[in-house]
């Protein structure tokens, strides 16, 4: 499974409707941009050492997915999908 952004911050916040999902993961990732506005968010937060201590403790446990040519690729296929279906919108996956 590979969270975005609002999936980790769902899995920080212990959302009861994710932890079945990640239970039948065979494994998780998370993009390393994902990662990027996570921490981002984290240094704003009052709660800043809580945020990053479980966050290590989660990435111990999670795939990063790097960004390379064949991620640029699989973008715009999903992209072009997405404009000759009709539909907008984001393309992380939830």
């Amino acid at each position: 499974m590979i969270l975005d952004t609002n999936g980790l911050s769902a899995m920080a916040d212990g959302d009861i409707k994710l932890a079945p999902i990640l239970q039948r993961a065979s494994e998780i990732a998370v993009p390393v941009i994902v990662l990027g506005e996570y921490r981002y968010g984290v240094r704003q937060s009052r709660h800043r050492t809580r945020y990053e201590q479980w966050l290590a403790e989660v990435l111990a446990n999670c795939r990063v997915l790097a960004v390379d040519e064949g991620t640029a690729e699989a973008y715009s296929d999903v992209r072009d999908e997405l404009k000759r279906s009709g539909r907008r919108g984001s393309t992380g996956c939830r």
